[in-house]
C-alpha cells in the first residue's frame, strides 16, 4: 500500500487541485519610502477640508487634466506638473443652499453637503456634474477648460443619488445620459435610466421589481456594439433560499430602445436582460468570488476586447479577492442562452424551454438580427413584451477567460483596480495595480511566461510578442507580486472611519505615475522605484519590474522612450540571474523570493525539490522503515517451546526494596459498623476519669495519658471536650481560659494554632454562641433539674444559668449583662443529639411498591 501511494503521489495529476497560494511580494515598500510622495488634502485655508478631509467622490482623466470631484468642490490637476507637486491649477466651489431642510430630515451636518457624485464628459468641451446637494440632487454643465457653468441647473433625480453612500454610474452615449442609481430618498427604487435624449422620451427599468433589480450596487457602465452594458452586484433573487447572497451581474440595453407599447412596458426598457458573472477557483468544490468591486474599461488583450474585473468574497465570510478577465465576445454570447424562471412551490429557478420563448426573441434590438423586420421597440408583439417583463434573468453565467482567476489574495479585501496592458519596453506586459482596504497598493505582473517557442534567447521578450492574461491555461503564465506598497498615513490624510480604504485608482502611463484616492486625500505615486537597486545589476534584473531597465552607464533607471539602446531587462526571470551583489546583506529569512532591495533569490531556492517528489520520498522511507522493523521483531522473538542451555548464574539477588508507603486513597475508608449511639437522656451522664492536677497547677478536666486516635463513628466525650475548647478558642474572644494540662487534648493541637497560646482558667471556659453578637446580654434562664457538671462537681442551687446554655439568639431585654460567667462547663438538655446515619435501603411503606 505505501508503494501505491508513492506512485500516486509522484505521477502528475495524482494530487487534487488546491487553492492558489498567496504570492510573496518581491519588494515591500513601507511608509518611510512613500512619505515623499506628494499629497493633496484640500485647499489652503479651507476649514472644511482641514476638519473633514478631502471628501473624495470621483476621478476623471480628460485631455491631460485630472478632474477630481469631492465635497463642495471640483479640482483640476495638470498631469504635466512637476513630480514633487500635487496642487490644482483651478477649481470650482458648489455648496448647497438649503442645509436647514436637510437637517430637518434627520440628517447629520456632515451629510448635508454637496457631494459631487457624477462627473462625465458630455462632449469634447463640456462635462456634466451632479451632486447630492444636501439630499436634493442637482446637475450642472461646466466647461472643461475653465470650469465655468453653462446653462441652468436641472434635477438630479435618477441621475444622482440622494445619499453620498449610494452607488452611481453614468455616461453619455449618442447624446443621451445613461445613469444607474436610486431614484428616491429612501433608496428603495433602483433604476437604470436614460434621459436628456433629444427627441426621445426617458426610459427606465421596471419600478419596485425584485426580478429586475434587487438592492444593486453599480460599478461601471460602458458601450459595446449596439448595446450599453452595466456591471453591478445585487442580492440574488434566484438564491433567496440561501439568504441575502450577493452575486455579480452584467446587464445590457439596446441603444435604439424606445420603450414598449401602451399595453406593456410603456416607457420601460424592452431590451433589458441580465446574466451572472462567474469568477471562481475551479475544483471538486468550486470557490466563488461573487462581490463585484471594480471593472476596467475595455482593453485589447491578445487582440480581443476584454475587461478585467475585481471580485471579493461575501461580507460575512473569510476576506479574499480575485481578478478575472472577461472577453466581451463571451459576454455577448451569454445573452443568447436560455431564460430562467422559478418553478414549483420551492421557487427553484430552472431554464425555460426554447419552444416557450416567443419570436422575435426578447432582448434583441429592433431592426437588427432576428428583429430586422421590426421598426421600433414599440412594434414588438405583446407576447414578446410580456415575456420580457417577467423574464429579465438568463440561466447560466459568463465564464472568465482561461477558466480561472488571474490573481487571488486571501486575508485581505481589495477595493480598486487599474491595469496597464502596455507595460515594458515593447509594451507587451500587463501590470495590475490593486488598492486594498488597509491603504496598501499591490503591483502585480501577469502573463509573464511565454511559450518556449516564442521566448527570446537572452531572456527578454522580443518586440511584437504579447502576453494574454486570459490565456493562462495555454501559455502557462503565472502572476508575480512585484511590490506591496503601504501608502495610507493617518497623520497626513484626515478622513472619517474607514478612511484607509482605497476609493480610486487612475493610471497615467505617459507620466509613469498612479493617482491613489482616499476619502481624505489624493496621493501621487510613481509606477516604479528603480533607484532602490542602486548600482547592483543583479538586483535590478532580478526585480523583474517591466518599468525598470539596467544601463551600464547609469545603473537601474525607469524606462523611457528616449533612453539609449543597450539596456537590459529580465522580466521572465532567467535562471542565471542569481546570487547577491557584493557587500549587500542576504535576503531575510522567511522570504522565499528575497528582497530585491538587498539582493536576489539564491540558487538554493531555485533548486527546491518538488512537493510530490518530497511527499513520495517520505512515504517510501516510512514504508521501508516499517518493513525493516517488522523483520527485526520477527527474528528476535523466541518461540514459546524453545529450550536453550542453562543460563549462567547471575549475581546475588539484591535485597528487596523497602515497602512503599500505601498510596493515598481518593476517598476515606468506610467506618466499621458500630452500634448506634444512645440518645441523650435527662439522666446523669457518666463523667470521664480525671487526671490529678500537678503541684502548682490548677485542676483541669481531661483524660489521663495519650488517648487512642479517634476512629470512625460517633465522637468520644473527651473529643467533645476538645472540640468545645477549640470552638471557644476560635471565637476570638479575649476571655481568659484554662491553660492545657499535661496529657490533655490541648497538648495534641498543632503548634501555632490560633488558640494554643491563649491561657485557660477552670472557671472562665464557658462556651460562647457564635450566632449571638458579643455585646448582646443573655436572656434569663431557669435551672435544669438532674444536671451534673462535666468536671464531677455537683451543680449549684437553682439560680442564674452558667456555662453552656440554650437561649434565644437575640437575648431577653432586661436580663443580666452579657459577659463571662464563673463555673464549670455543664451539659444540659439543650445539646443537640447526634443524628443516626440513614440506612442505604428504606423499606417501602405498606401499600406502596
Amino acid at each position: 500500500m505505501p508503494f501505491i501511494l508513492l506512485l500516486l503521489t509522484i505521477i502528475p495529476g495524482g494530487l487534487a487541485q488546491t487553492f492558489p497560494r498567496d504570492l510573496v511580494a518581491r519588494s515591500t515598500v513601507g511608509l518611510a519610502a512613500t512619505a515623499a510622495c506628494p499629497r493633496f488634502g484640500g485647499l489652503r485655508g479651507d476649514n472644511g477640508s482641514a476638519q473633514l478631509g478631502l471628501g473624495f467622490q470621483h476621478m476623471l482623466r480628460l485631455n491631460g487634466t485630472l478632474l477630481v470631484a469631492a465635497r463642495d468642490h471640483i479640482y483640476a490637476f495638470d498631469l504635466g506638473q512637476d513630480e514633487g507637486l500635487l496642487y490644482p491649477e483651478r477649481h470650482l466651489t458648489w455648496e448647497p443652499r438649503d442645509r436647514e431642510n436637510c437637517a430637518m430630515r434627520g440628517r447629520l451636518q456632515d451629510e448635508c453637503h454637496n457631494y459631487i457624485r457624477v462627473l462625465v464628459p458630455r462632449d469634447a468641451g463640456t462635462l456634466l456634474a451632479c451632486g447630492t446637494n444636501a439630499f436634493s440632487p442637482r446637475c450642472r454643465t461646466y466647461q472643461v477648460s475653465s470650469l465655468t457653468q453653462e446653462g441652468e441647473e436641472v434635477s438630479g433625480q435618477a441621475r444622482c443619488p440622494f445619499d453620498a453612500k449610494q452607488s452611481v454610474v453614468a455616461l453619455f452615449v449618442d447624446g443621451s445620459l445613461y445613469s444607474a442609481t436610486v431614484a428616491d430618498f429612501q433608496a428603495s427604487d433602483a433604476v437604470i435610466y436614460r434621459s436628456l435624449s433629444p427627441g426621445r422620451p426617458p426610459l427606465r427599468t421596471l419600478k419596485y421589481s425584485s426580478r429586475w433589480l434587487q438592492e444593486p450596487h453599480f460599478v461601471r457602465a460602458l458601450p459595446y456594439g449596439p448595446y450599453v452594458y452595466f456591471f453591478f452586484r445585487e442580492v440574488a433573487v434566484e438564491l433567496g433560499a440561501l439568504g441575502k447572497v450577493a452575486v455579480a451581474r452584467v446587464a445590457r440595453v439596446c441603444r435604439n430602445d424606445r420603450g414598449g407599447s401602451p399595453r406593456a412596458l410603456e416607457r420601460r426598457w424592452t431590451s433589458f436582460l441580465k446574466v451572472r458573472l462567474h469568477c471562481a477557483v475551479p475544483g471538486d468544490a468550486v470557490f466563488y468570488f461573487d462581490v463585484l468591486e471594480a471593472v476596467t474599461p475595455p482593453w485589447a488583450l491578445h487582440g480581443r476586447p476584454a475587461v478585467l474585473a475585481l471580485f471579493g468574497t461575501q461580507p460575512n465570510s473569510i476576506p479574499g479577492s480575485a481578478v478575472c478577465a472577461f472577453y466581451l465576445a463571451d459576454v455577448e454570447r451569454a445573452f443568447d442562452g436560455p431564460f430562467a424562471e422559478p418553478r414549483g412551490a420551492a421557487g427553484t429557478w430552472t431554464p425555460v424551454p426554447e419552444d416557450r420563448v416567443p419570436q422575435p426573441r426578447p432582448g434583441c434590438c429592433a431592426g437588427t438580427g432576428a428583429a430586422a423586420g421590426i421598426g421600433t421597440s414599440g412594434d414588438f408583439p405583446d407576447e414578446t413584451l410580456a415575456f420580457a417583463k417577467e423574464h429579465p434573468l438568463l440561466h447560466g453565467a459568463v465564464a472568465p477567460a482561461g477558466g480561472r482567476p488571474l490573481f487571488t489574495r486571501t486575508g485581505a479585501r481589495l477595493t480598486q483596480l487599474a491595469v496597464d496592458v502596455g507595460a515594458g519596453p515593447w509594451g507587451n506586459q500587463t501590470v495590475l495595480f490593486l488598492g486594498a482596504e488597509d491603504g496598501r497598493v499591490l503591483k502585480v505582473l501577469v502573463a509573464t511566461r511565454q511559450p518556449e517557442a516564442t521566448r527570446h534567447p537572452a531572456g527578454t521578450s522580443a518586440p511584437g510578442e504579447t502576453g494574454d492574461p486570459g490565456d493562462t491555461g495555454d501559455t502557462g503564465s503565472e502572476p508575480l507580486l512585484l511590490e506591496d506598497i503601504s501608502l495610507y498615513d493617518p497623520a497626513r490624510c484626515r478622513g472619517p472611519r474607514g478612511a484607509s480604504r482605497v476609493l480610486g485608482l487612475e493610471l497615467h502611463p505617459p507620466g509613469r505615475e498612479l493617482y491613489v484616492a482616499f476619502a481624505g486625500c489624493l496621493v501621487r505615486l510613481p509606477l516604479s522605484r528603480c533607484a532602490r537597486h542602486g548600482a547592483c545589476r543583479r538586483s535590478c534584473l532580478a526585480a523583474r519590474d517591466p518599468y525598470c531597465v539596467w544601463l551600464p552607464a547609469e545603473g537601474c533607471v525607469p524606462f523611457s522612450k528616449d533612453l539609449p539602446s543597450g539596456f537590459e531587462q529580465d522580466v521572465e526571470g532567467s535562471p542565471g540571474i542569481v546570487g547577491s551583489c557584493p557587500g549587500e546583506d542576504a535576503p531575510a529569512a522567511g522570504d522565499s523570493d528575497g528582497d530585491v532591495a538587498h539582493g536576489v533569490r539564491g540558487a538554493e531556492a531555485a533548486a527546491a525539490v518538488p512537493v510530490p517528489v518530497l511527499v513520495g520520498c517520505v512515504l517510501g522511507a516510512f514504508a521501508l522503515g516499517a518493513v525493516a522493523a517488522g523483520l527485526m521483531a520477527t527474528g528476535c522473538r523466541r518461540p514459546p517451546g524453545h529450550k536453550g542451555p542453562p543460563e549462567p548464574p547471575g549475581p546475588a539477588a539484591a535485597p528487596p526494596p523497602p515497602a512503599q508507603p500505601p498510596a493515598p486513597r481518593l476517598y476515606p475508608p468506610l467506618p466499621a459498623p458500630r452500634d448506634p449511639p444512645e440518645l441523650p437522656t435527662p439522666e446523669p451522664t457518666p463523667q470521664p476519669p480525671r487526671a490529678e492536677p500537678r503541684r502548682g497547677q490548677a485542676a483541669h478536666p481531661g483524660p489521663v495519658g495519650c488517648p487512642e486516635p479517634p476512629g470512625p463513628g460517633p465522637p468520644a466525650k473527651a473529643a467533645l471536650e476538645e472540640l468545645l475548647q477549640r470552638l471557644h478558642g476560635a471565637g476570638g474572644s479575649g476571655w481568659p481560659v484554662t491553660p492545657p494540662a499535661a496529657g490533655s487534648f490541648a497538648n495534641r493541637v498543632r503548634p501555632g494554632a490560633p488558640f494554643s497560646g491563649v491561657p485557660l482558667t477552670p472557671r472562665d471556659g464557658a462556651m460562647r454562641r457564635l450566632d449571638v453578637p458579643p455585646d448582646s446580654p443573655p436572656p434569663p434562664r431557669r435551672a435544669l433539674a438532674h444536671t451534673h457538671s462535666l468536671g464531677g462537681a455537683p451543680t449549684r442551687p437553682p439560680g442564674p444559668g452558667r456555662g453552656l446554655t440554650r437561649m434565644h439568639s437575640l437575648g431577653t431585654p432586661g436580663g443580666p449583662p452579657w459577659g463571662p460567667r464563673p463555673g464549670t462547663l455543664e451539659r444540659s438538655l439543650s445539646l443537640k443529639p447526634p443524628i443516626l446515619p440513614k440506612p442505604l435501603l428504606l423499606p417501602a411503606a405498606p401499600g406502596r411498591p
